[in-house]
């Protein structure tokens, strides 16, 4: 085997078929969706409790967004874990990795939650208002054990798909839940007034949890399929940060457009009511998505299978065209009004903006499958480099996008930044379905 490359993807060794994909992509795809509940869920519970304006805007606007932030780097560890951990050495080598990374990040966090840093970076970043600096602070402090639980999750999940356990991520996805309820409840209950703080912890306890839960679910795997497993080249750093280090470059760039959509919303015209439609028309947004996103590991999954390019594409056209169509009925008929008003309660004079954002949207469940299934193959060809490179352009093209309607000053901010979005999905789409050509006409595949 030539030096410097990675082991082998995982295969069934049986020709694919979609039932087999889709049993492997229902458990990813409800796992992702449950995740999309936490957020409003904790919403609405601090709605609930008292001086809910400045808690709300610690939370939404302050320590959750860097939070994010900090974790990003680990998010791709999921792709890493699916692909490399094919045997007890690898294993153990990318465990380490994956928890000296997940605690730097989380001393990092540490470092900026309990010192000056907080008032010299974080304040200032993000302009907070004198009011929500501490409610802000106190809540960051909680979310400490954050980086590092979503560090050790998602290593094992990555390792439960490896071997065929992907219905065990959807599980601990339902005890996250539970953890997060719980705190909520909790402060419900005796109307705390550091609701931001609760909404930290809450949310600290559902990732530990989980990741409790996914460790425990892989001892099966390590005392079973995982001890008759045997890899070609045992990994070492070099082999490893080539291939991690684009991934996490992904999730990083990934990140930074919600920041760059936000400071392009507030130079537009109808500043106010796009930001106030916004939270329901990128909720709706990633509903839709995520069924494309899990796509992602079950391509990384069974790349390797014969037939598998070929069923992987069938699948992806039937249910990536399948939910635009949803998005496209949402748009066109009262469902809109039942998702906007009735159930995310935005203002009445922005419906008309949030349906046109809607149709502006209706490619983005499609065009999340392309990348998927373009990024999968990509991973299993050991080219992690395009991945980054497709989220650098459509991260430069959301900022172009949003450059060209400020200086127009004709068009409302959601309407613009719906249509960046879109127009950066289909732009990195493009270029990932380039960079595969090119790496298949070289033979690289074969070779994986």
């Amino acid at each position: 085997m030539p030096p410097g490359r990675l082991p082998s993807s995982p295969s069934t060794g049986s020709a694919l078929t979609l039932g087999l994909v889709l049993a492997t992509w229902w458990p990813l795809a409800a796992s992702w969706l449950l995740m999309g509940i936490e957020m409003p869920l904790v919403t609405a519970v601090m709605g609930r409790l008292p001086d809910e304006t400045v808690q709300l805007a610690a939370y939404g606007g302050v320590f959750f967004p860097i939070s994010l932030a900090i974790e990003a780097p680990v998010i791709m560890l999921l792709a890493a874990s699916t692909r490399l951990c094919d045997s007890p050495e690898n294993y153990r080598y990318l465990q380490r990795f994956s928890r000296r990374l997940g605690l730097a990040l989380t001393g990092v966090h540490g470092l900026i939650a309990f010192t000056p840093l907080f008032d010299l970076v974080v304040v200032p970043l993000l302009d907070t208002p004198e009011a929500v600096v501490e409610p802000a602070r106190l809540g960051f402090q909680f979310m400490l054990p954050f980086t590092i639980a979503v560090a050790e999750r998602r290593f094992h999940q990555g390792v439960l798909i490896r071997y065929g356990r992907q219905r065990k991520v959807g599980v601990g996805t339902i005890i996250r839940l539970v953890a997060v309820v719980i705190p909520l409840m909790i402060g419900l209950a005796i109307g705390t007034e550091h609701s931001a703080a609760v909404a930290g912890f809450a949310i600290s306890s559902g990732v530990v949890a989980e990741a409790i839960y996914a460790r425990w679910c892989v001892l099966e795997v390590e005392r079973g399929p995982m001890r008759e497993a045997v890899s070609e080249r045992s990994l070492d750093l070099g082999t490893t940060i080539s291939f991690y280090f684009p991934l996490a470059l992904t999730s990083v760039l990934s990140l930074a457009s919600y920041p760059i959509c936000s400071a392009g919303m507030n130079r537009m015209p109808d500043a106010l009511t796009s930001l106030a439609i916004w939270s329901a028309v990128t909720g709706l947004g990633f509903f839709s998505r995520s069924s494309g996103m899990a796509f992602n590991e079950v391509v990384i999954r069974h790349a390797g299978d014969p037939e598998g390019a070929r069923v992987l594409t069938r699948f992806m056209l039937i249910f990536g065209l399948g939910i635009s169509a949803l998005v496209a009925l949402v748009a066109a008929t009262p469902l809109g009004e039942v998702w906007y008003v009735d159930l995310e309660r935005i203002p009445e004079d922005g419906m008309s903006m949030a349906r046109l954002a809607t149709w502006l949207m209706v490619p983005m469940p499609f065009l999340t499958f392309l990348i998927s299934y373009w990024q999968g193959m990509l991973v299993h060809a050991h080219q992690t480099r395009p991945i980054s490179e497709g989220v650098g352009i459509g991260l430069a093209t959301i900022g172009l996008v949003l450059v060209i309607f400020v200086s127009l000053g004709t068009v409302p901010g959601g309407v613009a930044a719906t249509l960046a979005i879109t127009v950066a999905g289909v732009l990195q789409a493009v270029w990932l379905a380039i960079r595969w050509n090119g790496v298949r006409r070289r033979g690289i595949v074969a070779a994986a």
